[in-house]
């Protein structure tokens, strides 16, 4: 096996002094939330995590919270996303909510049910968008979802019309959790949603358990369909951690060796999860939607540093002698 590379360090964004000094508020900190499997969970596990370096990056901006929870797939993470949202948000004002009781393996499509209501937070996200959203959650699932029926773990197996179904009410949950209508970009409360594909995995290795071409990829192709059909932005990791490796295959000549097995190496540590570079990769394709200012279809998140305010004063613009005065805080708490 060949070294393990390094990805480069991570570090906060540059911006310019007088931005830097002046560009900070009182207000709540906008929540970057990322629900998901182990891929997920593992992100703020190591230094070089994905997650971790989303820390890094917004630091002071952006509080980053990890809801990962190891071997879930969307039937169990559409589950436990009330208490997600009870926890982060507070309790749900919605006069519907989805009823996760009702909701099996069964099921068929139910795209149709929320089709209309849709539409209309698309053309109003577009009409409305704010610089940048107070919640904004990451749906990371599929990984499990497509583990193989006849396979050794066949028990995290979710048929793919069941896998966009839940994404479909993941997505309305989010959406509709504080509101009796959906959330959308124009109060301070704005939540918006991003979608993420699961990342390619090893069939060599992961094989009978998952099937890089024949099914994690089926996956990915629907995760994006719904986004593109919903309205959110999509993270597409099965194609973006592929390209270069693609693009290899397809310009070698036909005497020399598949670099397919050279690709998973640098991305994947046992076939699924990911070394310090798949953890970097993630980041970069990740910040790359989340950065975007612009989309083909109107709705993007903006989560940019300059965007951004820093929490609180700078330490330079705080009165030394009465500090209260520059937070605005009247109290009489005697410590």
């Amino acid at each position: 096996m060949s070294q393990l590379l390094t990805p480069p360090g991570i570090t906060i964004p540059y911006v310019p002094a007088d931005i830097f000094l002046h560009h900070t508020t009182l207000k709540p900190r906008p929540k970057l939330i990322l629900l998901g499997d182990s891929i997920t969970e593992q992100g703020s596990s190591s230094i070089h995590g994905w997650v971790n370096s989303l820390t890094i990056h917004y630091n002071r901006r952006v509080d980053v919270i990890n809801r990962g929870l190891g071997g879930y797939n969307t039937h169990w993470g559409l589950a436990v996303l009330p208490l997600i949202l009870e926890e982060l948000i507070g309790p749900s004002t919605a006069a519907q909510q989805v009823d996760n009781h009702t909701i099996s393996n069964n099921n068929d499509d139910v795209g149709g049910q929320c089709q209309k209501q849709e539409e209309e937070v698309q053309q109003q996200q577009q009409q409305q968008q704010q610089e940048f959203p107070q919640y904004t959650f990451v749906i990371a699932y599929g990984a499990n979802d497509s583990c193989l029926l006849n396979g050794p773990h066949s028990r995290h197996h979710v048929t793919i019309n069941n896998y966009s179904n839940n994404l479909q009410h993941m997505i309305q949950m989010i959406r509709t959790w504080k509101s009796n209508k959906m959330i959308v970009s124009m109060t301070t409360t704005t939540t918006m949603v991003v979608l993420m594909t699961p990342p390619p995995c090893d069939t060599n290795i992961q094989y009978p358990s998952r099937d890089n071409e024949n099914s994690t990829r089926l996956y990915a192709e629907t995760c994006v369909l719904v986004g593109k059909n919903l309205g959110v932005p999509v993270v597409d990791l099965w194609n973006g951690m592929q390209q270069q490796q693609q693009q290899q295959q397809q310009q070698q000549l036909p005497s020399q060796p598949s670099l397919s097995s050279l690709g998973q190496e640098e991305y994947l540590s046992d076939g699924l999860h990911l070394t310090p570079m798949g953890n970097y990769r993630v980041y970069e394709l990740l910040l790359n939607v989340l950065e975007a200012e612009e989309e083909e279809s109107g709705v993007f998140v903006g989560l940019t540093i300059p965007n951004l305010p820093r929490s609180y004063p700078d330490h330079t613009m705080v009165n030394a002698t009465h500090p209260q005065q520059t937070f605005g805080v009247v109290t009489t708490h005697v410590v």
